[in-house]
């Protein structure tokens, strides 16, 4: 079940920075990608930006605490698989965690098995919500994980990895008008034209055989299915 989370990403909250620095290596066994924030408002910050696919938050820190930053990501999100952890086990903080919907709480000092265990609990929570897959039609889903197409039951396309990158951003905000500077920023790439991002959007589209992603004149891109 482990084997789900190599091509997905964490994020990881926490005002430890050796806590931090820690955790971020050993996740990095699991997880393609592990994004670090110090407080809710940065982790706020880097989930609008990123494609998070797990959430691993702590209860005590500064500007935002680990229960008020679930709060606002549960107002768009109620699904995203999250665990709580703190440095010690307290009445109070479990009953505030039961209205989060977590997969866990976590009590510090953590160990390896018991890591292995929550991640193994939160790729099951991803498969039992079908959070691994979205689906674009009828006869059509997108993997997540795979960065694939579906078509009938059938793997047909794998998206590159500027591909993936814009489509998943827009799916996140399906039916919003996305700027091109919002894109940009998702991809890293400053040289990145409107002319070889309508490449990219049109290469995207013929893959799906749909047209997904729509241009909006002089402003972005929307998807909609």
């Amino acid at each position: 079940m482990l084997e789900i989370l190599k091509d997905l990403n964490v994020l990881y909250v926490d005002d430890d920075l050796v806590a931090c620095k820690a955790m971020q290596n050993t996740l990095l066994y699991f997880f393609k990608n592990v994004y670090i924030a110090h407080n809710g408002v940065e982790g706020l910050e880097v989930y609008a930006k990123e494609n998070i696919h797990l959430l691993m938050v702590d209860y005590d820190m500064p500007i935002m605490d680990g229960a008020t930053f679930i709060e606002e990501i549960r107002r768009s999100n109620l699904l995203v698989p999250a665990v709580i952890i703190s440095s010690y086990s307290d009445k109070e903080k479990l009953l505030n965690a039961i209205k989060l919907n977590l997969v866990e709480y976590m009590v510090k000092p953590i160990d390896f098995s018991e890591l292995k265990r929550v991640l193994k609990e939160s790729a099951e929570w991803m498969e039992k919500h079908k959070l691994l897959q979205s689906e674009i039609s009828p006869e059509c889903y997108y993997d997540f994980a795979a960065k694939s197409i579906v078509k009938n039951g059938e793997k047909t396309d794998i998206l590159t990895n500027f591909e993936y990158k814009i489509f998943e951003f827009l799916l996140r905000h399906e039916n919003r008008v996305v700027a091109f500077s919002e894109i940009t920023d998702v991809v890293d790439n400053d040289t990145m034209t409107k002319k070889s991002l309508a490449s990219i959007i049109y290469k995207v589209n013929k893959k799906f055989s749909l047209s997904l992603i729509k241009n909006v004149k002089d402003v972005g891109y929307t998807l909609s299915r």
